[in-house]
């Protein structure tokens, strides 16, 4: 959240490197491919991770790892709340992928915040924004108001459609929320839009 370290997966295990390149890479944890990073708290002494499951890694201390969540369906792209009191993440307990909050670090509540599927949710910068992935690729909104006990979704709405239909639809949302960063597979090919300008004058010809 600072910036100064970075913190990645690799077949080996979860690492944590300086993020100015001052310093070698430091082992965190051993794992597996499924050990994902997926986010650092804000006062940056716990990491979640994983796939299928949601787990916990202190980075502060001796603790070891422990489960946030943990049940029989997927649960993954989890992402803390700019505040730290609160977690989005995708669940396929429905039947389909769909984003939910819950309290951190106690899973008070959940509030369901998509309704025809998403996933790979991320927080504006403020936490009165959450953005994920609809089925179709459309990068999707919705204001949130963020209580002591609770969770208030305001307004849903479709932003744009991301460039790539790629496995999976990276982005990132700036701190205002007003431009992103999309990934586009080398290659992919793009919809077009054509704007016709003085339409009006050339009804009737």
């Amino acid at each position: 959240p600072d910036g100064k370290q970075l913190y990645y997966s690799s077949p080996g295990g979860i690492y944590r490197k300086p993020a100015d390149g001052s310093g070698d890479e430091e082992l965190l944890m051993k794992g597996t491919r499924n050990d994902w990073v997926q986010s650092v708290s804000p006062n940056g002494k716990v990491l979640l991770y994983g796939y299928i499951d949601i787990m916990m890694l202190p980075l502060t201390g001796e603790g070891k790892a422990t489960a946030y969540l943990q049940t029989k369906y997927t649960e993954a792209f989890a992402t803390f709340s700019p505040d730290g009191r609160w977690v989005a993440y995708q669940s396929a307990e429905s039947g389909q992928s769909e984003i939910n909050v819950q309290g951190f670090p106690e899973r008070r509540g959940r509030w369901p915040v998509s309704a025809e599927g998403g996933f790979s949710p991320a927080w504006r910068a403020d936490g009165k924004e959450l953005y994920w992935v609809g089925p179709d690729y459309t990068l999707m909104a919705a204001s949130v108001e963020l209580q002591p006990a609770r969770v208030r979704v305001l307004r849903t709405e479709g932003l744009f459609r991301l460039p790539a239909r790629a496995e999976y639809a990276y982005y990132q949302p700036s701190r205002d929320g007003r431009r992103f960063q999309v990934y586009e597979p080398e290659g992919a090919q793009q919809d077009r839009m054509v704007v016709v300008q003085n339409w009006a004058a050339r009804l009737g010809r």
